[in-house]
């Protein structure tokens, strides 16, 4: 093979896929059919979840210095403020980045893109992929060069990251079910003045639409998203300068008298939105993620995190496999667990974008006249903030129907189960110790097992002779107590996170038999080898 794994597709998805691959030790090859990264993006919002895995890649906070969080959402009305969110840390106690941050596609790409080049990995930019044929041991793609001369690559697996025109996904030959909608999009990244709340997420209802104002880093810079006029939808060669005059009417003046003013358009650009997935997301040894398998409206910023979570829960099983630690049955669990996500993303993100351009009065009215005020009410309930931060933030998206997802014993019902995405804590992990991040201790590449009011079990647990497993004892402590007592974790119980920081099985006690079971029989790690019976052994913190 010339690479282990071929990622089309050098945008958001694959780099988050390469950079996974490259710290396990994957040979890959990323190419894309562009000459450079992106300089126009339609992305804008990071969310908690995505923050998570960036701060297992070491760029959080670079991402933080780069970006603007967003302290609130204020909802307008011809010119009036109908509502305030406050935004803030909305998710306190809930991640360690509870906040929404406001950070473009491309600035994204190159903090990704330079975590990949420290890794050895270099993009080959302008290289298309023309064609691919799969055999039982690999997959040949066939490439062009930017010279025009044609050439092959042997890879043993083929990720299809190259959007929502994927060559990947035609060449499988898998059905992109779904259709465009009738509206056009534009985006603008501006230098503008009015009545726009700095540092919030202002959002202008009209009848016919909405316009966005996403506050960026610098004085009075703004990405500006939305809906352009019909009149203007079929117009060739448009400008910023055509949509300006629209965009500025339909903000109209604010009670102070303030207008909306744009001093400078650096870019500008329209294109259609569509709702798709595709029917399946693994063809033999070719899989799709990112636009390549699902495209959506852009309400909620979901769209680039999604597909970050698809290449970071792809990646860990692919290199299993690829090392030999585990079966080729592990990978179906990819598609398994990412359709449904996929799916029900393009349901409510329908349903929103539906109502956010209804014209029928009794949607006009309830948007522009009561649901700013119903949302602003709601939000001032922690019980709310924490729901719409779970769901925003992508933080509350579980696996609980996957096959990796297994309960050993039973829990309360208000423990974490199999498939959720453990919580976040800060946690004391010696008795003389400080207290600590729970998620910075973790070790990505491996599972952790995590033993809460207890010690390991006599005898010796099953870990992978390639060091697939480490343990921590949690002691009790009353700060402990305390937290485990906010996130629902009882004591005695024992949780089995996978690589990801989900939930792999769970229980009061371990048992060494049905953890052995479950590394053999859900992940296929094959005859696992034993742990050292030494309890210098179970001391391990995940870090080491």
């Amino acid at each position: 093979m010339d690479t282990e794994v071929l990622i089309v597709g050098a945008g958001p998805t694959g780099l988050m896929l390469a950079n996974q691959l490259a710290k396990r030790s994957v040979r890959v090859t990323i190419i894309d059919q562009h000459s450079g990264p992106s300089v126009q993006t339609k992305a804008l919002g990071v969310q908690a979840r995505t923050m998570e895995i960036y701060a297992h890649l070491g760029i959080a906070e670079r991402a933080i210095d780069m970006g603007r969080r967003a302290v609130g959402a204020s909802m307008w009305v011809a010119g009036k403020r109908a509502a305030r969110v406050p935004l803030g840390d909305i998710g306190s106690n809930l991640s360690p980045y509870p906040f929404l941050l406001i950070l473009g596609q491309d600035d994204n790409e190159a903090l990704l893109g330079d975590v990949l080049a420290g890794q050895g990995v270099q993009i080959q930019w302008s290289t298309k992929l023309v064609d691919l044929v799969q055999s039982a041991d690999g997959v040949t793609a066939r490439i062009e060069r930017q010279d025009g001369a044609f050439d092959e690559i042997a890879a043993a697996w083929v990720a299809g990251c190259d959007g929502a025109r994927s060559t990947v996904r035609e060449a499988c030959n898998i059905p992109f079910s779904g259709a465009p909608y009738q509206h056009v999009f534009y985006v603008a990244d501006t230098q503008a003045t009015g009545s726009m709340a700095p540092d919030e997420l202002n959002v202008y209802l009209w009848r016919g639409g909405f316009h966005l104002f996403f506050p960026l880093r610098g004085k009075d810079h703004w990405r500006v998203v939305g809906i352009l006029p019909a009149e203007l939808r079929s117009r060739d060669a448009l400008g910023f300068d055509d949509v300006a005059p629209y965009v500025c009417n339909e903000v109209g003046r604010s009670e102070t008298g303030d207008a909306v003013a744009f001093q400078e358009c650096r870019w500008f650009s329209t294109y259609h939105v569509h709702h798709r997935h595709a029917d399946r997301f693994r063809d033999r040894r070719c899989f799709l993620l990112g636009d390549a398998a699902h495209i959506h409206s852009p309400v909620g910023a979901q769209g680039m995190n999604t597909g970050l979570q698809d290449a970071y829960n792809l990646a860990w099983k692919l290199a299993l496999v690829l090392s030999g630690n585990a079966g080729q049955g592990l990978l179906d669990s990819y598609e398994i667990e990412r359709i449904p996500v996929a799916e029900r993303l393009l349901r409510t993100t329908d349903q929103a974008f539906n109502f956010l351009i209804s014209e029928r009065w009794l949607a006009e009215v309830f948007r522009t006249r009561i649901i700013q005020r119903i949302i602003a009410i709601a939000m001032r309930r922690d019980r709310t903030r924490q729901l719409a931060f779970r769901t925003i933030s992508q933080i509350g998206i579980r696996y609980r129907n996957s096959p990796l997802s297994r309960m050993h014993s039973r829990l309360p019902e208000e423990a974490p189960c199999p498939g959720d995405r453990f919580p976040w804590m800060r946690l004391k992990f010696t008795g003389a110790g400080p207290v600590e991040d729970l998620f910075a201790k973790l070790d990505d590449t491996r599972f952790n097992l995590l033993l809460f009011g207890q010690q390991p079990p006599a005898g010796r647990l099953p870990a992978h002779s390639g060091g697939l497993l480490s343990i921590c004892v949690v002691p009790d402590d009353p700060v402990n107590n305390q937290e485990l007592e906010r996130a629902g974790i009882p004591r005695p119980s024992f949780y089995l996170l996978r690589p990801d920081g989900h939930v792999g099985l769970a229980g009061a006690m371990p048992d060494p038999a049905a953890l052995d079971a479950y590394f053999n029989e859900a992940v296929q790690l094959g005859t696992a080898a034993a742990m050292p019976s030494s309890s210098d052994a179970y001391a391990l913190h995940p870090h080491q």
